[in-house]
């Protein structure tokens, strides 16, 4: 089953959703250093700045909740833009966050108590948005945003809501966030080059059931199908790294069901972001793949590279760029296939689908979309 994508927003480093796919596939990259973050380069003995792409002056000068305030706000404007005169009947909105909003503060708060306290600010700041008639939070990283996905598509199904508004806020570029990384070992050092470098930002996308007469009134962006997820036995705190079945069988699920549709072939979006157990689990995949599905057909994207790493938001960024590449007419073939995978050994695919004004020829596509 497939939901209508009604609209999106998006507030990243790159700016909102249309001049972010449009940087990205330019090869634009706003990565700057942290002044409040650095760390010791082991061969120069000397203290230097690390490296993140942040949102610039959207978010400078906040911190904690009202950084990932500015980045909801930022976004819901730019999802409001695209939905203007869409809203209808009742709306459920799924907040998902990262789990540790509540470090750092003083003294230490509750994570949960400080998700709900940002909702609140949400709600009393979006009034351009509809009153929900629910709100749903989740705070399970990567896995949290796909569990609110399915959330959302199971509450549509049923008829319980009539639009669902899925919001992903995250950042990564706090001091707080970043000492806890380091410690790790897990960003971009001079004496550590196998890291990510951390990002943040925000991203909103409206679902709505499928209706042939509304979608004939105003075609949805895309159509999204629900989740396919497993887990993996081996999550990023094991000893060994991930054997790559969970991202195989996920892979091979998101494939049949495009190729029922279609021509097997489109856009890969790969979660890399430059930690060497996402690349060996992705060479596990690939060896394991090639005998049941051809992945070589699909044209390989890496988002992190454009807005470095974003952790709860991860997902939808890739869902944003994958719809503008079909509004823009350089998405390849019909459909959009994103891998997401959690650190703690959650693994899903979700399927993108080209809109209905997009199957007509790319000349008209042209002159109608923008």
């Amino acid at each position: 089953m497939t939901f209508a994508l009604r609209a999106m927003g998006a507030a990243t480093s790159l700016g909102a959703v249309v001049q972010a796919a449009a940087a990205a596939r330019a090869g634009i990259v706003r990565a700057s250093e942290l002044a409040q973050s650095t760390c010791i380069d082991e061969v120069t003995h000397e203290r230097v700045a690390l490296v993140g792409h942040t949102a610039g002056p959207l978010t400078e000068g906040f911190e904690g909740i009202g950084r990932l305030v500015q980045l909801a706000i930022a976004t819901l404007e730019d999802l409001e833009a695209s939905a203007h005169g869409t809203w209808w009947g009742q709306l459920d909105v799924f907040l998902c966050l990262p789990r540790s909003l509540g470090q750092g503060t003083n003294p230490p708060r509750d994570s949960t108590d400080v998700a709900q306290l940002l909702a609140s600010r949400l709600q009393a700041e979006a009034r351009f948005i509809p009153a929900p008639a629910s709100l749903h939070l989740f705070q399970e990283e990567r896995g949290g945003t796909i569990h609110a996905l399915e959330k959302a598509m199971a509450l549509l199904s049923e008829r319980r809501c009539d639009q669902a508004l899925v919001l992903a806020c995250d950042s990564l570029v706090s001091p707080e966030r970043i000492e806890a990384q380091l410690d790790a070992r897990r960003l971009k050092t001079p004496d550590h080059p196998v890291g990510y470098m951390p990002g943040e930002g925000a991203v909103a996308l409206l679902l709505e059931r499928r209706d042939p007469a509304r979608e004939r009134a105003a075609p949805p962006v895309a159509y999204l199908f629900k989740p396919t997820t497993a887990q993996e036995p081996r999550s990023l705190d094991a000893k060994a790294p991930p054997t790559g079945h969970a991202l195989e069988e996920v892979l091979a699920t998101a494939l049949a069901r495009a190729a029922a549709t279609s021509i097997p072939e489109g856009s890969l979006y790969l979660d890399l972001n430059g930690e060497e157990f996402r690349a060996r689990e992705w060479g596990q995949t690939l060896l394991r793949a090639r005998d049941i599905c051809r992945v070589g057909d699909w044209q390989p994207v890496i988002p992190a590279m454009s807005f470095g790493e974003v952790g709860t938001v991860s997902p939808l960024v890739s869902v944003c760029l994958a719809a503008r590449a079909f509004a823009r007419g350089y998405g390849r073939g019909r459909h959009a296939l994103i891998l997401v995978s959690g650190d703690d050994g959650h693994r899903a695919a979700l399927l993108l689908e080209r809109g209905p004004l997009l199957q007509r020829p790319l000349t008209v596509i042209a002159e109608g979309v923008q």
